[in-house]
């Protein structure tokens, strides 16, 4: 029964997750041509900006949230309406202060009104997201899912009908917070089915509760700077036109993360349990994981960068046709981030946290003095390569803890067949580069998984194994 409950929450994730992300895609596909470049640069420091205040308003609550309530006999009514009250007012706080902080910044006088807009909007779905501990706890990520989908919807319906009515900028801003206002109605409405909590005060336990979170707050934050911090000084130090070139290919990248993120969650238990009862078998799960990966990671990088110019025309338009050149870049940032969701998990698991708060520091710090020296001179394609070198330090200073951890580094070999594949799937992209952008996707995608496995990069039994 359990294993049906879990296989049946796995799918619906796995749907909602592609139904959400088609909707995304076409949602940024109207915002776009819409707004313009310059338009949907605005757009896209709203976000970036507000992004930062709600990384500080959850500060690690939602992880601890999840821990908490998984404790057998865990008095989930006070846990949940004591982290809901922090997270509500907390988030609240924050959200007021950033519009205050944004009238400092050289934005326009739209992007300020858009951020004090926005913030409405962000506060809301931060509130959402700390309650979601609550439907994976009780194995009911469909009611989340529902939420999720129909907040989108609401996005969707909504833009569509302010663009058809020349609503404006400011329009497609308020969209966005109509969206999250019905995924919280929704979130709020299914959770306490489950959980009827309430605002609770209890401030001894919040001292506890931020106490465990620290550590975790602090390493989102350092996260943060290096993942999203690069749009806010690409704002400030060039035009709305450069951050809105850049902005369409990072949100083709942020589109793609929600798979790692799945799929490595997938495996976490079973990581966290080998690595305490047998490192033998924590490395052959590793191994296996770390092969699928490379499997996905190869062609999407190889693929895209033969397909970026379709891709980014498909999405943005004719007037992004620069944007191609930055998501060549940035793809490769996306590979590298794959594989750095895995070795991050590996390193939870053996129980090494501490040091991802150092890792992400020094990525933090050489982000921030990479864009600083270089976006003046090359603006995107700095901010661009900066976050791959980022991510490539990251993620080598990650296997340096493994192995010193375990005394093993992830086997390539899987990586040479993978390539082999991509070269076959690469050469029909060129040969055949004027055909539709979803037949060569199609075409391609199935020429590579028949090379390699030919090559035997992957057996039957291994995906039997990965379905189990």
């Amino acid at each position: 029964m359990l294993a049906k409950k879990i296989a049946y929450n796995t799918i619906v994730a796995i749907a909602a997750r592609a139904i959400g992300l088609a909707l995304a895609l076409v949602i940024l596909g109207f915002i776009t041509r819409y707004l313009g470049a310059s338009g949907f640069g605005d757009y896209t420091t709203i976000l970036a900006f507000l992004y930062i205040f709600s990384v500080l308003s959850d500060f690690g609550l939602y992880s601890i949230c999840v821990r908490e309530i998984s404790v057998p006999l865990a008095d989930e009514k006070r846990i949940i309406g004591n982290i809901f009250t922090i997270k509500f007012f907390g988030g609240l706080f924050c959200f007021i202060l950033a519009p205050l902080i944004g009238l400092f910044f050289p934005y326009s006088l739209n992007v300020k009104i858009g951020i004090l807009i926005g913030a409405v909007g962000f506060w809301l779905l931060s509130n959402s997201q700390v309650l979601m501990g609550i439907f994976q706890k009780h194995l009911r990520i469909d009611k989340a899912s529902l939420a999720e989908i129909s907040g989108r919807l609401t996005q969707f319906i909504l833009v569509s009908f302010f663009i058809w009515k020349d609503f404006g900028f400011l329009s497609i801003v308020c969209a966005l917070v109509f969206g999250a206002l019905v995924n919280f109605i929704l979130v709020f409405y299914f959770a306490r089915k489950y959980i009827k909590f309430g605002f609770c005060f209890d401030f001894l336990y919040w001292r506890y509760l931020i106490k465990e979170a620290f550590p975790l707050g602090i390493s989102a934050v350092l996260t943060m700077i290096y993942f999203k911090l690069d749009a806010v000084m690409l704002s400030v130090m060039k035009s709305s036109f450069d951050v809105g070139i850049y902005g369409l290919s990072y949100k083709i990248l942020e589109s793609l993360l929600f798979f790692p993120a799945m799929f490595v969650g997938l495996i976490m238990p079973l990581m966290s349990k080998y690595a305490v009862s047998s490192i033998e078998k924590f490395k052959y799960v590793t191994q296996r994981a770390f092969n699928i990966l490379l499997m996905i990671i190869v062609p999407m990088v190889i693929g895209t960068i033969f397909l970026s110019k379709k891709i980014v025309v498909l999405i943005g338009g004719e007037n992004f046709i620069l944007s191609s050149k930055v998501l060549d870049i940035l793809i490769i940032a996306t590979g590298i981030i794959f594989l750095g969701v895995l070795f991050s998990n590996e390193i939870i698991s053996l129980k090494k946290q501490k040091f991802l708060a150092y890792i992400y520091g020094i990525g933090a710090v050489f982000n921030v003095v990479g864009n600083l020296i270089f976006i003046p001179k090359y603006s995107f394609y700095a901010a661009a390569a900066t976050t791959v070198l980022t991510e490539l330090l990251v993620t080598i200073l990650m296997l340096i803890v493994i192995y010193k951890s375990i005394k093993n580094l992830p086997n390539f070999s899987c990586g040479l067949k993978c390539l082999i594949g991509a070269v076959f799937m690469a050469l029909f992209l060129f040969v055949f580069s004027s055909l539709n952008l979803f037949v060569l996707i199609i075409i391609g995608g199935a020429i590579y998984v028949f090379v390699i496995y030919l090559l035997k990069a992957f057996s039957t039994k291994e995906i039997k194994e990965l379905i189990g």
